[in-house]
């Protein structure tokens, strides 16, 4: 048997070891999200966030992402 058992996408990780694949693979959307608002961010001569903040995840949100957000992604770990 696998030592850590690894949850589906979409899957709750509760009574499993951890989600981690699918955690990195939120992670990794939220990078290009981060990549996104930065552009944004230059374009209108804003700040630009350095890391996946809360500006990201409501971009993410606007985007129709909404499946990208700190209570869900924690149901991984």
């Amino acid at each position: 048997e696998h030592p850590i058992m690894v949850t589906e996408p979409g899957e709750l990780a509760r009574g499993k070891k951890n989600g981690l694949d699918y955690l990195f693979d939120l992670y990794e959307q939220c990078g290009k999200f981060l990549s996104e608002v930065q552009q944004i961010a230059k374009e209108r001569g804003e700040k630009c966030p350095t890391k996946v903040t809360n500006q990201v995840f409501r971009h993410a949100k606007y985007s129709g992402a909404s499946y990208i957000n700190k209570p869900k992604m924690r149901h991984y770990v």
